[in-house]
């Protein structure tokens, strides 16, 4: 009988230690086909903390980026905190995290749930790997993969989600990114990396509206302040440690089948208000 819930990255049976010890990067390896539909894949990471407290947006650069193709084509390629951002606004859940105070613990995420829903087949293995990336006073790093199967994709389409890496205009006003999103399929929504968003005293933010053009028409445009969709509880006086690391995401939704990226050329279009920031755009399409 096939697997339901199969390990893929661990530590041994009677081991103490949470997860497969990684303190290099993980070069690619096959997840073996355990079940007729890869639904999707939970993810744990943990580390040691010493000499000085770590706060959970630092310990989640560890992972830059995560991995996950089908035969040769990249389905994720996400950073460990934008793994978090997609899992909370694709499937709604909490992450479970754990913030070092003290110098003498561990920080952790747990509960990230990335989404897959593809069809195994011998004839293209899913392959995944994590680049690592040391951070300060961090050690004994644990990462813990398992993989969710079942006999269907529960009404779902398979996902692709993959980090564009991108610095606004130098200047305020309206900057056109050219075709940003890879028509792979449906475009359901967007999630944008930015570091100045709406706050206590801000509202000059990284990117104040987005609008976007098929074959040169606007078929859709948002505002920062109604339209963006918040992943968690907010307060910029006491942030909780999820707060902390999941406000600088901003989610852009689509209503109904989304827009087709195939059929017509996306292009992205921003009002810049706090000019030159590094931002991240991550399009979130179904596989057609």
């Amino acid at each position: 009988m096939s697997k339901v819930v199969s390990k893929i990255w661990d530590a041994a049976d009677g081991s103490a230690t949470p997860g497969r010890v990684f303190t290099a990067s993980i070069a690619e390896s096959a997840i073996p086909n355990e079940g007729e539909v890869l639904q999707f894949i939970k993810m744990g990471v943990k580390g040691a903390v010493s000499t000085a407290a770590v706060v959970i947006e630092t310990f989640a650069d560890l992972i830059a980026p995560f991995t996950l193709r089908y035969g040769s084509e990249n389905r994720i390629v996400l950073n460990l905190d934008e793994l978090c951002a997609l899992s909370v606004a694709y499937f709604g859940n909490k992450l479970a995290i754990g913030e070092n105070t003290d110098a003498t613990g561990n920080d952790f995420l747990g509960n990230i749930m990335i989404p897959v829903y593809e069809k195994a087949d011998q004839t293209k293995q899913f392959l995944i790997q994590a680049d690592r990336v040391a951070q300060t006073n961090i050690a004994t790093e644990t990462l813990g993969l398992s993989g969710y199967w079942g006999k269907d994709a529960d009404g779902r389409k398979p996902i692709h989600a993959v980090r564009v890496a991108h610095t606004t205009s130098g200047s305020a006003g309206l900057e056109t990114l050219g075709s940003q999103i890879v028509p792979a399929g449906m475009l359901k929504m967007l999630i944008i990396e930015v570091p100045n968003g709406f706050a206590d005293g801000n509202i000059d933010t990284s990117i104040q509206r987005m609008k976007i053009l098929s074959n040169g028409s606007v078929v859709a445009e948002w505002n920062d302040l109604s339209d963006a969709k918040t992943l968690c509880e907010l307060d910029y006086v006491t942030p909780a440690p999820v707060g902390d690391l999941l406000r600088k995401f901003r989610v852009f939704e689509l209503p109904g089948e989304g827009l087709d990226a195939k059929a017509a050329q996306l292009t992205l279009q921003f009002d810049v208000q706090d000019v030159s920031d590094a931002v991240v755009i991550i399009p979130v399409l179904e596989v057609a």
